[in-house]
């Protein structure tokens, strides 16, 4: 039974009987946000027990995570077991254990990505007894609601320039924004002075963000040198290739987006008030430069080709740094083209 964000707390009240979900997406931050929700609902009570479990234990013992979920602790009458690494080859034995649902358990499964054809994913989708909540990226949309959720429980006042830098800068992942946002309540707390735009700016250590904005702009005026090299301090920090990549295509979306508008008539003033995030006032010169001097086919191909590299990069993760830093100086040597001295 699909489920949405929203219905697990109510699930959680009304579930007084073996309860069997399966948490997965892309956003490894929601993914932890609602595991961590779940679980206080359930550890709270005092009589539930933690237990972590991995699919590598059922490819050594079948038998292992029924016999964890059977049997009876001295100390603790129920249980909440978090199982991930759990493959479609697996499935026999989650159904096996979801027919003999024992009262005292809670099955958490906690994945990634999985596809609509995951035998894992359409069990847990279409049996009656079972809840599967999707936890895809945060959108705009999505971590404005945070960021006004955050304002709101903390009683706290930000400004619209605030907003839109929290709105530029948090990442799509939801438990990273959060504590990025609890730096910013644990800073002001007790305090009566005004939030002001350069002390956020200071406190949520911005050098990961601007240096994605540096390697945007370089690759977008063809700079292939400095491109290498900030792909490779941002690979070296611990960035991942993907982030690098989504970036560099949500760069070259904005500007898609503005030249389509430009081509109705619009000026540039005009077409860039459509984009959401608006653009940073310090990064506006060099952003209607890449408009208007990089021509709308090649922000198409290379769009695609940025995409077909995410792809890549999740397929296969061990040549993932390869191919981000080999698509991204692809891009930079099209740009080249169109910033000749």
């Amino acid at each position: 039974m699909i489920v949405k964000e929203h219905q697990l707390e109510k699930i959680v009240k009304d579930t007084e009987k073996f309860l069997n979900i399966l948490i997965y997406g892309p956003n490894e931050g929601l993914v932890r946000e609602q595991i961590e929700k779940l679980t206080k609902d359930y550890l709270s009570k005092d009589d539930y027990e933690e237990i972590s479990f991995s699919g590598r234990d059922l490819d050594d013992d079948a038998g292992s995570l029924e016999a964890i979920i059977r049997s009876v602790s001295m100390f603790f009458k129920n249980k909440i077991v978090i199982a991930d690494s759990i493959k479609d080859k697996h499935l026999s034995i989650i159904e096996e254990i979801t027919l003999k649902a024992p009262k005292q358990t809670v099955l958490v499964i906690k994945e990634g990505s999985l596809n609509k054809s995951s035998k894992i994913r359409k069990f847990f989708e279409e049996h009656k007894t079972c809840y599967s909540l999707a936890c895809y990226e945060d959108d705009g949309r999505s971590t404005m609601k945070s960021i006004d959720e955050f304002a709101r429980k903390n009683s706290v006042e930000l400004s619209r320039d605030i907003k839109n830098y929290l709105l530029q800068s948090l990442s799509n992942d939801r438990m990273i924004n959060k504590r990025e946002l609890e730096k910013i309540a644990l800073f002001y707390k007790n305090s009566k002075s005004t939030i002001k735009l350069k002390e956020i700016r200071i406190l949520l250590n911005d050098s990961s963000s601007q240096n994605l904005n540096k390697m945007n702009e370089y690759v977008m005026f063809g700079n292939t040198n400095k491109s290498s090299k900030i792909v490779n301090k941002l690979l070296t920090e611990g960035a991942s290739p993907i982030s690098l990549v989504r970036s560099l295509s949500n760069y070259m979306l904005r500007i898609q987006k503005t030249k389509i508008e430009m081509k109705k008539g619009n000026n540039f003033d005009v077409a860039i008030k459509s984009l959401r995030p608006p653009v940073f006032w310090k990064d506006k010169d060099n952003f209607e430069r890449h408009c208007h001097k990089w021509p709308l086919s090649s922000i198409e191909t290379n769009l695609f080709k940025l995409l077909e590299t995410e792809v890549s990069c999740k397929l296969n993760s061990n040549l993932a740094s390869l191919n981000c830093e080999k698509s991204i100086l692809l891009v930079a040597d099209s740009g080249r083209n169109y910033f000749r001295n």
